[in-house]
């Protein structure tokens, strides 16, 4: 009976040991739930404040063009105040050409004629200061409306420049809009990125916690059954022990990808990047250091995709050069069990992170 309940309780150490080694991507995601919930939520402010000052912006041109509209209905306003006044000018000089032409053109009497035929001194005097009055009174008013014509000129001369300013400071705004777009778009995009991140942890998270129970339940299932079994665990079904150490294929050295690699430490971090120095993501590193050395792969590669490639390494057979995959994450092992990687948007390219900061799917051998 002692020997039956053994054997089925070694039975579940089997089952369970299968299912933990038939998935070996179980891991920890390389950030948490958390770190990624809150680089989310930074990033919305973000994303708030720039729609906000978009907001602004548009208020703003909104306002200048209502400004344009009320000075171009000014610069009408003028422009038919301007042929008003040009048309009375021109009647008016007309009506003065017609009386020069009467009382100059015309044969006058003579003064002496003028005297004769008046009845008195005073008739001629005022017929004297007539002919006076009546230019006078023309070369008033021509000047009154040179004068209104110069003035409505000037008006509008201030209104397009005044329109033109307008004009310009709306340009600038709308150009500052479209600015503020672009920043907004490329931080939404870096939104989806961070949905489709959080996504995979979440489901790595549950795939480790449903892990953790298995393990549990087999230590438990172990203590009552005083059996002998054992789990993998700590590198998410990878190896660790094993004895793969293949040959090298391609007479790069590995210390000379290391110290390549070392060269852009400090260089920043960027999503989907693919420069060394200007910035790349995990990937984008470890692809590009590889490529340096004439070892490429058709098309963009990703950390998953990186687990394929080369030969299988053990653990304990790990060397310089060797291509190391965790979940979500991809770096190059430098030796004395540390790694160089392009870490995060926070560190940039580092060297000084364990081989073990996160649960090892694979290790590559492309050397």
């Amino acid at each position: 009976m002692k020997y039956k309940k053994i054997a089925k309780v070694a039975c579940c150490f089997g089952l369970i040991a299968c299912i933990i080694g038939s998935d070996s991507t179980v891991s920890f995601a390389t950030r948490t739930v958390s770190e990624i919930e809150a680089e989310q939520e930074a990033l919305q402010d973000e994303i708030d404040a720039i729609d906000s000052d978009i907001y602004a912006v548009v208020s703003q041109i909104a306002e200048i063009q209502a400004e344009i509209d009320d000075t171009e209905a000014e610069i009408a306003e003028t422009e038919e105040a301007l042929q008003s006044a040009e048309a009375a000018r021109d009647e008016q000089y007309e009506a003065m050409k017609l009386r020069i032409k009467y009382m100059y053109e015309t044969p006058d009497p003579s003064v002496f004629e003028m005297l004769m035929e008046s009845g008195s001194i005073s008739q001629f005097l005022n017929r004297l200061d007539y002919a006076n009055s009546v230019h006078e009174y023309d070369d008033e008013k021509l000047n009154q409306f040179i004068a209104t014509i110069a003035e409505i000129e000037e008006l509008a001369a201030a209104l397009d420049i005044q329109k033109q300013e307008l004009e310009s400071a709306k340009s600038e705004l709308a150009a500052q809009e479209v600015e503020l777009e672009a920043v907004a778009d490329e931080k939404r995009g870096h939104m989806d990125d961070l949905d489709a991140e959080l996504k995979e942890a979440k489901e790595i998270a549950a795939r480790e916690a449903a892990l953790r129970a298995a393990r549990e339940a087999a230590a438990r299932a172990q203590n009552q059954g005083n059996a002998t079994a054992s789990v993998s665990a700590g590198y998410s079904g990878y190896n660790v022990n094993g004895d793969l150490n293949p040959g090298y294929r391609t007479g790069v050295s590995g210390g000379s990808v290391v110290s390549f690699a070392n060269q852009y430490v400090g260089c920043p971090y960027v999503w989907g990047g693919n420069s060394l120095s200007n910035g790349c993501d995990c990937s984008g590193f470890v692809q590009g250091v590889l490529a340096n050395f004439g070892i490429t792969y058709g098309g963009r590669m990703t950390s998953g995709t990186f687990r394929n490639v080369g030969q299988e390494v053990s653990y304990n057979y790990m060397q310089p050069g060797d291509i190391v995959c965790y979940p979500g994450h991809v770096a190059i092992y430098q030796g004395g069990g540390t790694i160089v990687e392009a870490q995060s948007t926070a560190t940039g390219i580092t060297n000084y992170r364990s081989v073990n900061c996160h649960s090892i799917i694979t290790i590559r051998r492309v050397l």
